[in-house]
């Protein structure tokens, strides 16, 4: 046990001969061997004799051998012969990693990139542990990799195989750039200044070529984003006398990148002064192609042309910029200049009623106010309330000439200044009275596809707003003009209909009783008429008052329904025959609630069901149903026509009626009743296999809350 524990070791080897024996010694004391080695690696299994003649005496043996490398252009050969030598070979784009492994030994060659030549070093282990986790990387790679015959058809039939490769050789990199760029239909660059002198150092030669070709209608030309300074005004000139495109981008994506029509290279190197790029990603794969092309397109839609770039440098122009600001006392100050700079135009929006306290201790609305006067347009959106009335009531006494609009709350403010700055601030704290207390993180440019991009973004919302003023003021109009309305309408009816009553009593004539008849039907009709008017006014003005008290609900829908039969006989003849019945279950059902209103509801719901119930022998129902929630629900099922489906969806909205008769308020009404009570209306057509004649109908529910009778109930009015 003592020696075998000594055996169980991890060690470096030494020296190409050692090497070499280890590697030999695992193919003869092994029953598996699986292999993983880089390209360069093939060639030595297939040109160093003892190594060969190894994994064939191996196979011959019985002993399972898998190997995994990157099968290219340049190996393909030694791949193929490898393949007779081996249970299996797989290729894995990329792979690095040099190894074999048993079932009980690691080893791993040291390999310092000399193609062709052994490593003088490896490292030998037989530890257990080291073992398993070498076997898993491997197991790991073989799943990921794919039969070598798959590979070498690909390479040898020139299929396109999509791939993602690190490249960290600078000479490499260089030689891939360089492909990249000779093989183009067409293409994209972005870099930043340093780039582009790298890319001048290695490439302009082959960019030159392109431009040629351009020329002749074979290439689609050659695009910059880049970041044009003072020092790189020189290239820039160069590059666009050779008829390249470029655009003036201040704030660079992290990477710098180059796009084909069909390969993306990318890095995050700086390449300061033209240095070698270290590290490279390039990749075929279309959704990285598509990605990066999608980046660069916006870059170029938003970038500035080089010649208006150049023109800012050479006459000193403030450059365009774009600063996310944390610095909330910084953000102030901002505010403080911006308002004091305004000269021909300022866009104020503000978040809340606050903000504009806030911007007041600031002394923004002092220097708003002086540039109004001075004959700026200022145009403030805030929502207004009491709190920020007198400041309100001191802009309009100073500067009558600044347009306020009432605004909704919102989570930030904004200001933009003479259609070359804006400032876009974040509230953190809307109650606070303290700017830089309420603020969060500020956005701060000059960019002009930004600012218009948000003066645009505001004279929206400032039509909005406008609009929105103008229909409250029609809709106020409008209210003010149906309630006069109403209320005159309202003081000639009761005369017309008592004298027109006083006259059917002491008129004997037939004909002349008829007449006065028809006058008092539709004075009637007229004060319904009236009496819907008002009550839809004071839904929506919200002044619909209830005066409740207790009753014993089962009293009163009795009460209509004896009044209604004599409405039934008067009406519609077809309506003659139809049956009004209600049979209460409980004798008792005491609800708290307004009692003229309550019963309005039920006149409204069965004058409805009546005008629709035209069939003879038809029936209408009602029903009270109490709920263990105290909650009561009245039924009011009629086996008439049934609503059109067309109504349907808006039944219980104003004017919803394709009745030649009545208005289509009195079901609003008798809903914004229920609701008020804080009870619930609704409504469905009936089944009609439960129903006589075949007739469809349709049922109305409402509910009330009731009073248990458990409780203390007050004197209940049974009148």
């Amino acid at each position: 046990m003592a020696n075998n524990t000594q055996n169980i070791k991890t060690e470096i080897i030494h020296g190409v001969e050692n090497v070499i024996d280890a590697e030999l010694r695992c193919f003869f004391a092994n029953k598996r061997i699986d292999t993983c080695m880089n390209y360069t690696r093939p060639s030595l299994a297939i040109e160093i004799e003892p190594i060969k003649k190894a994994f064939l005496h191996a196979k011959s043996r019985g002993v399972r051998l898998r190997y995994i490398t990157e099968i290219t252009n340049s190996n393909i050969s030694y791949c193929k012969e490898l393949m007779g030598m081996v249970n299996e070979l797989r290729h894995l784009d990329g792979i690095k990693a040099n190894f074999m492994i048993s079932e009980k030994e690691y080893l791993a060659p040291v390999i310092l990139y000399e193609e062709g030549k052994i490593a003088s070093q490896i490292i030998h282990s037989n530890v257990k542990e080291v073992v398993e986790q070498q076997q898993y990387i491997f197991d790991t790679f073989w799943v990921k990799s794919i039969p070598a015959e798959q590979k070498i058809k690909e390479i040898e039939e020139g299929i396109i195989h999509y791939a993602t490769r690190a490249i960290e050789n600078p000479d490499e990199i260089l030689k891939e750039i360089s492909r990249l760029i000779a093989s183009s239909n067409k293409l994209d660059i972005c870099l930043n200044s340093g780039g582009m002198q790298y890319s001048y150092n290695h490439f302009f030669d082959i960019t030159k070529k392109l431009l040629d070709q351009q020329k002749e209608g074979k290439h689609k030309g050659i695009r910059y984003v880049t970041n044009i300074e003072h020092d790189s005004l020189q290239l820039t000139r160069l590059y666009l006398d050779h008829g390249i495109q470029i655009k003036h981008v201040k704030n660079l994506p992290p990477v710098s990148f180059g796009i084909s029509d069909k390969e993306i290279a990318l890095t995050i190197e700086k390449m300061d002064g033209g240095k070698l790029v270290q590290s490279l990603l390039i990749s075929n794969e279309p959704v990285y192609v598509k990605h990066f092309t999608s980046i660069f397109e916006e870059l170029w839609k938003n970038g500035i042309d080089s010649a208006d770039r150049i023109k800012e440098i050479e006459q000193g122009i403030e450059p365009e910029f774009l600063e996310v600001i944390n610095d909330h006392e910084k953000v102030s100050q901002i505010v403080v200049d911006l308002s004091k700079s305004a000269k021909r135009e300022a866009l104020l929006l503000l978040p809340s009623s606050k903000g504009m306290i806030r911007m007041d201790r600031l002394r923004g609305i002092d220097y708003l106010v002086n540039a109004s006067q001075n004959g700026a347009t200022i145009n403030i959106i805030c929502p207004l309330s009491e709190e920020n009335s007198d400041i309100v009531k001191k802009i309009s006494q100073k500067a009558p000439n600044i347009r306020i609009l009432n605004g909704n709350n919102h989570s930030s403010g904004m200001l933009i200044v003479d259609n070359t700055k804006f400032l876009k601030v974040e509230i953190r704290k809307p109650n606070s009275e303290i700017f830089s207390e309420a603020i969060g993180f500020a956005i701060y440019s000059n960019s002009r596809h930004s600012v218009d991009s948000f003066k645009s973004f505001f004279e929206l919302l400032w039509n909005e707003r406008k609009l929105n003023e103008e229909l409250n003021r029609a809709d106020e109009m409008q209210k003010e003009f149906i309630n006069i309305a109403a209320h005159e309408l309202r003081t000639p009816i009761q005369p017309i209909l008592g004298l027109s009553e006083v006259l059917h009593d002491k008129i004997k004539d037939t004909k002349q009783i008829e007449l006065i008849d028809a006058i008092i039907r539709n004075a009637k009709r007229l004060q319904r008429l009236t009496e819907d008017i008002l009550d839809v006014s004071k839904i929506e003005s919200q002044s619909l008052d209830l005066n409740k008290q207790q009753f014993n609900l089962n009293d009163v829908i009795s009460n209509v329904v004896q009044d209604y039969p004599k409405q039934i006989e008067n009406g519609n003849n077809s309506n003659s025959n139809v049956k009004l019945s209600y049979k209460p279950e409980d004798k008792l059902v005491v609800v708290e609630a307004d009692k003229a209103r309550i019963v309005q509801v039920i006149s409204n719901l069965l004058s409805n069901a009546v005008k629709f119930t035209k069939v003879k022998g038809c029936t209408i129902t009602i029903t009270i149903e109490k709920k263990q929630n105290q909650e009561i629900i009245v039924k009011i099922k009629d086996t008439g026509t049934g609503i059109d489906p067309e109504i349907l969806p808006r039944l219980f909205s104003k004017f919803a009626s394709k009745s030649y008769q009545g208005t289509g308020l009195g079901l609003y009404i008798s809903k914004s009743i229920v609701e008020a009570h804080g009870g619930r209306m609704w409504a469905e057509n009936n089944d009609n296999n439960n129903n006589n004649h075949g007739a469809k109908g349709a049922t109305f529910y409402f509910t009330l809350p009731t009073i248990n009778r458990q409780q203390d109930v007050k004197a209940v009015d049974h009148q």
